[in-house]
């Protein structure tokens, strides 16, 4: 065969040659040398196209499956179903070929002579290498024999009518080399020149990059200076062509990500924290993955040294490599998301992703979350199990802390760490998670109780059937949830009934009811009368044990003597911190005496209850006064009716203690009636629907605040109380009045019944001088007093008038309306004319 023939069956070479004389300009010494070039480059086994059987064999699947959607989906189906099968055999090792045949066999497929034989055209292109190579001595003989093969060309019957199809073309433009890319029409390198541009293969390439995928420095790849990534060497990277570099560039984006977890990994390998080890150790298995996966790669290269055949190419490198890339990117934003987080908050960030849309990153997040998920897991199987926590991170949502007494271990002992709750438990299960393990410690460990735990094995066949996952997967997580319900629930229950029938909270209840907020009246009256001469004492000069035996003494003779035994052994007096001047009404107080149990419910509510005495204690002790004002009244009416200086003082008192009177009974009835009977009502019912004791004592803690309000002791009503105390005052200094004034008038009644009996004596003689000047000098000092009490008194009501005024006028303009309704009834028929 000549040269003619070479020419007629390679339109390949035809094309070369033509692209080589363009680019020599007709230069006939160079353009021999530049086809020797281009042959040698592309009959290299780095541009061997049965590398890209791959990607050849996805367009003649894609064609296949264009085809037979104009046909029917079932063959669609069909071809997928068999095409899956072929994948899976190992007999054949050129599935393209194949697909090839088998397409260009159909009715309307590829002509054979539309198919490009690779085989043949680098068989062409030897052949018509092996006419043109040339040495540089013979280049004249070169040239003109290449002008020959010209000149039959142009003058030949014509050209082929065959042409690559489109995927011979795409193959084509992709694994030869453009020179015209890299020489300038004006720049054409010299051959020296041009074989140098062989010189990196792609052999050299591919280790390189193995290399890197390591995080090792190879001969072409260099780390970046103060990075994690790596670069081509400037040196190297003029010898590569555009497609090598956009393949090197993409490879090297893998290794970057693994440089960037491995890092990670390296620098959190000792932090402190069970879960975020964890996330460590799911990294370390998917690095460890990735290495088995760069290991086959390398084994491939191994292999392509020794055997031609071989397919593996950069190109191939980047379609193994692809899904540990995705793997890795996924894998680098979720550690980047956890640099600063442990522990629930930590599980939170990882949950997140599995909102994504991405598939990839739905899969990644998920299997991260189950790997950190587990020691969560562990914790909460052991807190809802036994009641413990062993958690030397603080990672879990339930925090323990250290108490002072046992009596705070429902309050204080522990609580929900709201920053670690993981995003898939709400609020309102973390609470009843922390619950359900209190109720476990409250048990044991306050109650005494070594019963079986309720829900215990109900707990202990979900765990041991259900994995980490069944706290995030929907389809788990609610039997979950559910077991937990039951678990909450019984455990509660078993709290309840334990404090309702054994320790008797309902009885306490009514304890405090009754004697710290003045419910039992015929003993707080008695006990009143029984006290009122010791507490008129200084504070410095009262002993407790003298409070002690009063107190027993006003129990045994009222009712309060048929409560039971337990009750009456917690009932005690107590004296608060007294300073200069104060009396024992300023310090004197109730106490019930609260352990066990019952203590976790009332031990910190008693200063409340303390409080509320005193303030009771007051309007209870004021009310007291005015009755034996009234009562004294009476009898100084009877006794001192002949002084009739009295009757204009004794009118004023009267008056004003009306006015008292009526403004006491009207606030008793309210902080009695309206506050304390409502609010405990209010206490009864949701008592009664109470599911576990936090219902307690919320219920317990809403009725003291309830009743703080009512009786003016909370933080909005300090103004109001104040003027309430100074109500009180001046109904205690309108008594030191009247008691000064029926003692003045008591010793003047004695003295003028004295000297009108010596008047009125038998012995004829009657009184003196002295006796009537005496007598005349005390009548005077006497009305002298009855004058200056008619002025206080009168002050005091003046006085009085303008404080009940101006405390009128805060209650009607308080946000509270029994607060305003209180103050029409104070001021009724709008008596102190109240704006």
């Amino acid at each position: 065969m000549d040269s003619n023939d070479i020419v007629e069956n390679s339109s390949v070479s035809d094309l070369i040659i033509k692209l080589c004389n363009n680019l020599a300009k007709n230069n006939q010494a160079l353009a021999p040398t530049l086809c020797r070039v281009a042959f040698n480059f592309l009959s290299s086994k780095s541009t061997t196209l049965g590398a890209s059987n791959v990607v050849d064999e996805s367009y003649i699947v894609s064609q296949i499956k264009q085809k037979l959607t104009t046909q029917s989906k079932e063959k669609v189906d069909k071809f997928e179903v068999l095409y899956s099968k072929l994948c899976e055999s190992t007999i054949l090792n050129n599935r393209y070929a194949y697909l090839c045949f088998l397409y260009n066999i159909s009715d309307d497929g590829l002509r054979p002579s539309e198919v490009p034989s690779w085989s043949s055209i680098s068989k062409d292109l030897e052949r018509i290498k092996s006419h043109i190579s040339l040495t540089p001595s013979n280049s004249q003989e070169s040239a003109k024999h290449f002008s020959d093969i010209q000149d039959r060309k142009k003058y030949s019957n014509g050209s082929h009518s065959g042409h690559f199809s489109s995927l011979a073309i795409t193959r084509a433009h992709s694994q030869t080399t453009t020179i015209s890319s890299h020489w300038s029409k004006n720049d054409i390198p010299s051959s020296s020149k041009v074989i140098s541009l062989s010189a990196v293969t792609e052999q050299d390439l591919l280790l390189d990059v193995m290399y890197s995928f390591q995080g090792i420095e190879g001969k072409f790849l260099r780390k970046e200076p103060g990075g994690m990534g790596f670069t081509i060497d400037p040196k190297a990277c003029k010898h590569l062509t555009p497609f090598q570099k956009g393949i090197l560039e993409r490879l090297t984006g893998t290794s970057f990500l693994h440089n960037q977890l491995k890092r990670y990994c390296e620098e959190n390998e000792k932090q402190r924290g069970i879960i975020s080890q964890a996330l460590i150790a799911t990294l370390s298995d998917e690095l460890s993955e990735y290495y088995k996966t760069v290991a086959l790669l390398q084994a491939g290269i191994s292999k392509q040294a020794t055997c031609e055949n071989s397919e593996m190419t950069l190109k191939r490198a980047m379609y193994v490599m692809y899904d540990s890339r995705t793997k890795f990117e996924w894998l680098a934003y979720i550690s980047e998301q956890c640099s600063d987080k442990k522990g629930g908050a930590l599980i939170t960030a990882i949950h997140g992703f599995l909102q994504h849309g991405s598939k990839c990153a739905r899969e990644v997040s998920e299997t991260v979350l189950k790997s950190v998920c587990k020691p969560l897991y562990v914790m909460l199987s052991r807190w809802l199990l036994d009641g413990e926590i062993n958690d030397p991170y603080n990672e879990f949502f339930i925090e323990a802390k250290t108490i002072k007494t046992a009596e705070r271990l429902w309050h204080d002992k522990y609580n929900v760490r709201q920053s670690m709750v993981p995003s898939f438990i709400t609020m309102s299960q973390a609470k009843k998670i922390l619950a359900a393990g209190k109720s476990i410690n409250f048990l044991r460990q306050i109650c005494k109780d070594g019963g079986q735990l309720p829900g215990r094995e109900s707990l202990q066949k979900l765990f041991k059937n259900s994995t980490a996952e069944a706290l995030f997967a929907p389809e788990q997580s609610i039997e979950f949830h559910a077991t937990l319900e039951n678990v909450y629930k019984e455990t509660s229950v078993r709290v309840l009934d334990l404090l309702q029938n054994k320790y008797k909270l309902y009885e306490h209840l009514q304890s405090l009811r009754r004697y710290l907020l003045l419910g039992q009246g015929d003993f707080i009256r008695h006990l009143l009368e029984l006290l009122a001469p010791e507490l008129n004492k200084p504070a410095e000069n009262i002993y407790g044990h003298t409070l002690s035996a009063i107190l027993e003494s006003a129990i045994r003779v009222t009712n309060a003597q048929y409560e039971d035994e337990d009750t009456l052994k917690r009932l005690n007096v107590s004296f608060m911190s007294h300073s200069s001047g104060d009396t024992g009404w300023d310090v004197f107080s109730l106490m019930y005496i609260v352990d066990g149990p019952i203590g976790t419910i009332f031990q910190h509510t008693m200063p409340t209850y303390q409080s509320l005495f005193g303030a009771l204690w007051k309007a209870k002790r004021t009310e007291y006064a005015l009755s034996n004002m009234r009562r004294q009244q009476i009898c100084m009416a009877k006794l001192f009716r002949r002084i009739k200086e009295l009757k204009p003082v004794m009118h004023i008192i009267h008056i004003l203690t009306s006015k008292m009177i009526h403004f006491l009974h009207q606030t008793q009835y309210y902080f009695l009636f309206e506050v304390l009977e409502c609010s405990w009502a209010e206490m009864q019912n949701q008592v009664n629907k109470a599911e576990s004791l936090d219902d307690i004592i919320i219920a317990h803690s809403g009725f003291l605040s309830s009743v703080q309000r009512g009786v003016l002791l909370d933080e909005g009503s300090r103004q109001l109380f104040a003027h309430l105390i100074s109500i009180y005052n001046f109904v205690m200094n309108l008594e030191g009045h009247q008691e000064a004034l029926y003692q003045a008038c008591a010793d003047e009644h004695t003295a003028y019944t004295k000297y009108r009996s010596r008047i009125n004596s038998e012995d004829g003689f009657g009184t003196d001088k002295e006796a009537d000047t005496a007598h005349r000098s005390r009548r005077a000092t006497f009305h002298q007093f009855l004058h200056t009490t008619k002025v206080k008194v009168k002050h005091s009501s003046q006085t009085y008038d303008i404080i009940v005024k101006n405390f009128l006028e805060l209650l009607s303009k308080s946000a509270n309306m029994n607060l305003r309704l209180l103050s029409v009834r104070l001021s009724f028929n709008n008596f102190y004319n109240v704006a």
